[in-house]
Parts: C-alpha cells; sequence; structure tokens
C-alpha cells in the first residue's frame, strides 16, 4: 500500500478587501435610489433634510463603488478589457453595462434635486462656491413628475446593480457558501441598513440638522433597519447551514463569526425601535449610524473574506492577515476618506432653509 500525502500550496486570495469596499458602496448607493424614491413620493410627509441625504450619498456610493472596483482589479486599464472584448454570458462583462448607466442616473437625479439648493449658492460668501451656483444651466424648473420618473429608472438601474453583483459571486460553484440564494439576498437586504447609516452620517453634517427629521422619516428609517436586520438574521443562519462538507457550527471561529454577524443585526433592530430618542440627539445619531455601517461591513466581510480561508481541497488552514498597504487598511481608509471629503463638499450645497412642502425643485412647471 502506497500513501501519498497531497499538499496544497498557498494560494493568493481571489477577492481583495477591495471587493468588499465595492459591494459595501454600491450597495449604499442602490439602496438609497430605492428609498429616495419611496421619500420623494411621500414628500410632503418627509423632510428635504432626509431626502438630500439619500440622494447625496446615493451619488457618492455610485461614484466611490466603482472606484474600488478598480482596485479589486488590481489595474484601473484593466477595466477597459471588459469593453474591447465583450461577452455578454459573463455576469462581470454585464456589470461593465449596468455600472456606468446607474452611476450617470444617480448624479443625474441628485443634480436635477438638488438644483435649487445649487442656486443659492449665488448667495454665498465664499467665491469658489458662487460659481457653482453656475451648475444650475439655466433657471428652469423639474416638475414633480419628471423627477419621479428619473427617479425611478434610477431605481431600476440600481436593482440591475443587486442582481449582477449578487450573481457575479454566486456562480461560483467551487465555494458552497457563495453559490446559493441566500448570499446575494443577504448582500442586498444589508445594503439598506449601510443606506441608513451613511444617511445618519450624512445628516450629521448638515447644519441644524437636530429634530429636522419628521415622523414619516424616522417611520422610514426604523422599518427598513428592523425589516432588513429580521430578513438579516434569518438569512445568515440559512446562510451559515449551506455548506456540504464543512460544518460551520463546529469551528470556533466560525462561530465567532456568525455571532459578530448576528449581533450586529440585533443591535440594529434593538436601535430601530428606539429610533424616536436616538435620532433627536447627536450621539444617537452618530452611534446608529455607526452601528448600521459596522454591520453591513461585518456581514460583507465575513461572507466574502472570511469564507475564502475555508480550505476547497485541502484540510489545512488558510488564515489571511489584513496587510497595511492599499490592497489593506490604507485601501480602506483612503476610500472612506474619499467618501468623507465628497459628504463634506455636498454639505455646502444642501440649503435645510426650505421644508418638504416648499422645496421648489419640486415644483409642478413641467420644463425640463
Amino acid at each position: 500500500m502506497n500513501i501519498t500525502e497531497v499538499l496544497v500550496p498557498a494560494q493568493d486570495i481571489a477577492w481583495l478587501p477591495w471587493a468588499v469596499q465595492y459591494f459595501f458602496y454600491i450597495g449604499s448607493a442602490y439602496a438609497a435610489a430605492i428609498l429616495f424614491l419611496i421619500a420623494l413620493i411621500f414628500k410632503d410627509s418627509t423632510s428635504h433634510l432626509f431626502r438630500s441625504s439619500l440622494v447625496v450619498i446615493m451619488a457618492i456610493g455610485a461614484i466611490v463603488g466603482p472606484l474600488a472596483l478598480t482596485g479589486d482589479l488590481h489595474q484601473p486599464g484593466r477595466a477597459w478589457h471588459f469593453y474591447a472584448h465583450l461577452t455578454p454570458w459573463s455576469w462581470m462583462s454585464l456589470g461593465s453595462l449596468f455600472l456606468p448607466l446607474f452611476s450617470g442616473l444617480t448624479v443625474l437625479t441628485a443634480w436635477l434635486y438638488l438644483r435649487e439648493d445649487i442656486a443659492q449658492l449665488k448667495h454665498s460668501d465664499n467665491p469658489f462656491l458662487r460659481k457653482l451656483a453656475l451648475l444650475t444651466l439655466g433657471q428652469w424648473q423639474v416638475s414633480s413628475k419628471q423627477l419621479l420618473i428619473v427617479a425611478s429608472l434610477t431605481v431600476l438601474s440600481g436593482l440591475s446593480i443587486a442582481v449582477y453583483t449578487g450573481a457575479e459571486i454566486a456562480v461560483i460553484a467551487s465555494r458552497p457558501l457563495w453559490n446559493q440564494p441566500a448570499s446575494p439576498l443577504l448582500w442586498f437586504t444589508t445594503a439598506f441598513i449601510a443606506a441608513i447609516g451613511f444617511t445618519l452620517l450624512m445628516s450629521a453634517f448638515l447644519p441644524s440638522s437636530k429634530g429636522l427629521f419628521t415622523a414619516c422619516d424616522q417611520k422610514i428609517i426604523k422599518n427598513t433597519v428592523s425589516l432588513n436586520g429580521v430578513l438579516g438574521v434569518i438569512l445568515v443562519s440559512i446562510w451559515a447551514s449551506n455548506h456540504s462538507h464543512f460544518s460551520l457550527y463546529e469551528n470556533s471561529d466560525w462561530v465567532i463569526n456568525i455571532t459578530s454577524m448576528t449581533a450586529a443585526l440585533l443591535v440594529c433592530i434593538l436601535l430601530s425601535f428606539a429610533s424616536e430618542q436616538v435620532l433627536n440627539h447627536r450621539v444617537g445619531l452618530a452611534l446608529m449610524s455607526f452601528t448600521c455601517l459596522v454591520c453591513a461591513w461585518v456581514v460583507r466581510w465575513v461572507t466574502m473574506m472570511e469564507v475564502q480561508t475555508i480550505p476547497r481541497f485541502d484540510a489545512g488552514a488558510f488564515p489571511y492577515e489584513l496587510p497595511m498597504g492599499s490592497a489593506g487598511w490604507l485601501g480602506i481608509i483612503g476610500m472612506l476618506g474619499l467618501w468623507l471629503a465628497m459628504a463634506l463638499f455636498a454639505s455646502e450645497v444642501i440649503s435645510l432653509r426650505k421644508n418638504a412642502a416648499s422645496h421648489s425643485s419640486l415644483s409642478r412647471t413641467p420644463n425640463l
């Protein structure tokens, strides 16, 4: 009898932390697009603060997310190959068509909604901001119906992003934890939690934002976090049970991972039920924003990065250590810094002097 030991050499990780960042930011963008459309439909009950925060993080996420994606492609110039060699049977190739369309629509929607705020910059003491008022491109106005149409198209485009981002990983049959319906559903539901986290963070940058959330705003926030939090807890348990050769519940490290995801979701649910008290205080606002963002990030990190540490053909351990360079901590901090810089700049544009009923960008004059 001969005994042959098969050793699998160490391999580079397939999906880098850049992919987690892409899913994180682009997920917040398409979820914010859906929430913005809902807030726009109920514009008489929602505040300009809430709608502005949603439309801004939608546009920022759709800009920052693709930049993170180019990092995951290992070299930005590689992106043009998707267009030079189109392969319609590949989800990644289809995504190269869906993504620019979505990013363009988010920026268009944000610009149309915030045109009146941009026009107000002509009264600014800052000469640079006064020049930005020219971005309105005239005195014409957007009707509510026209804005709803554009926002609806953005939502449809966002759903195509949700489908393609989930499918491009779920089709990998060699990873049972990816190759299941629970994976894309889990990323989709927690994207709304990320969107709420960024919305609350954005609202904290705006002047005099304390107490400006209406009852309808708070209801949308509460229902979004609680509903998706409950769905997330259910999906985590389903997702963790769908590995045919490796029991996550028998591994101490994975018990910690599953517990971390579940605990983060439960904390978000608890905070959502206390949203009326939490959202009226700066500390509570920051706490809920931080919790939602951490929750969405932890879910993506565990389900995308930690899954790759499970050996496919060997019995050994394949631990992953987050590097300090651009593929690790530096990249994560850099992208967050870019998001914050864009959010701070956008906060200079948004005016909170108008309420939901009188925001003139939603006038009924049909002259787009």
